[in-house]
């Protein structure tokens, strides 16, 4: 199973920029860090919005690097902004990139789901190790990764659905594929819908991981208590940021909704808990290249066990090779 998506399609960076907790947040943080004498790095700039952001704040030089054909929107919105002196686009592959200076701050919006799972942190710790200053600062600062199982109401009707036979016709083969489907942006996963308090899975510090860990296998185990009596279908999981002194930035069930949602990860079916019960969790995120990972977890409650297939969350975004890296 794969969940694919591409930032060469606009609607990808249409619903990031329609997000305002994202967008405000990393603007803050800019806010916050950025002096007149600051050189910035934008790494996957996009559409070039955190490099406007940069260049506001009082940034004296920004490089916004793209990998993609929207590179070229991003020349046409900062020429259409009046900030072309300031910020240089450069399309082309991070790895080959090639400054005239080091820089004071870097900045990449690499977030997945929950943190990690579009595998675009290595890339931003190689740029750190070569292009950022002693004691500069990387935002977003540190990521947290957060799990707890919980009860998808929508799942299940969806479920149902598949299983009883409408118009006549057996779709059973959809009702089991939907409770193996791991799913991206569930924004209907509320903090109401937690069956435990949500447990940390790993902290990765953007000034302090080196590339291999970078690169590496994230992986936790679990163990939580049911907070009542109930059902439970998923484990959801999310993430949280801390960028420059005080910018908080997540997408946990109890904070304002953003385009990342929840991250829902099924349990084969629904299992019934009693308050108090042990929910045994083992949860691997494997990287498989640059913007390409592999999920897989397991779960024990009492008698039940679940074993997921393997999960590939890709962007799609490095199948086709890009410009050289160069000043534009």
């Amino acid at each position: 199973m794969a969940i694919e998506i591409s930032y060469r399609d606009l609607s990808n960076h249409g619903a990031m920029l329609q997000d305002e907790v994202r967008c405000k947040a990393f603007r803050d943080a800019l806010f916050e860090v950025v002096t007149p004498d600051s050189v910035v790095l934008d790494i996957g700039a996009g559409t070039g919005i955190l490099s406007i952001f940069a260049a506001q704040a009082g940034a004296k030089k920004v490089y916004a690097v793209e990998r993609s054909p929207v590179a070229q929107h991003a020349k046409q919105i900062i020429a259409d902004n009046g900030l072309s002196d300031r910020i240089t686009v450069i399309q082309g592959e991070m790895e080959a990139l090639e400054l005239p200076e080091k820089v004071d701050v870097i900045v990449s919006e690499w977030l997945g789901g929950y943190g990690v799972d579009e595998n675009l942190l290595p890339i931003v710790i190689q740029a750190r190790d070569r292009w950022l200053k002693p004691g500069g600062i990387m935002i977003p600062g540190s990521t947290t990764s957060w799990m707890a199982p919980a009860y998808d109401q929508y799942l299940q009707d969806e479920i149902e659905f598949w299983y009883s036979r409408p118009y006549g016709v057996d779709l059973t083969v959809l009702g089991d594929d939907s409770q193996r489907r791991t799913e991206a942006s569930c924004h209907h996963i509320k903090a109401q819908d937690l069956a435990c308090e949500a447990q940390l899975m790993w902290t990765v510090d953007s000034h302090t991981c080196t590339e291999a860990q970078s690169s590496g296998t994230f992986e936790a185990e679990l163990e939580f208590i049911s907070a009542c009596e109930g059902e439970i279908n998923i484990l959801a999981a999310w993430f949280e940021t801390k960028s420059a002194k005080t910018v908080e930035l997540s997408n946990a069930p109890d904070c304002p909704d953003t385009h990342w949602g929840r991250t829902v990860f099924p349990l084969g079916e629904t299992v019934h808990v009693q308050k108090g019960t042990r929910i045994k969790v083992h949860f691997v995120h494997e990287p498989h290249g640059k913007g390409h990972s592999n999920a897989k977890w397991s779960v024990e409650i009492e008698d039940y066990r679940f074993q997921s297939e393997d999960t590939t969350l890709l962007t799609g975004d490095f199948s086709e090779p890009s410009h050289p890296s160069s000043l534009q």
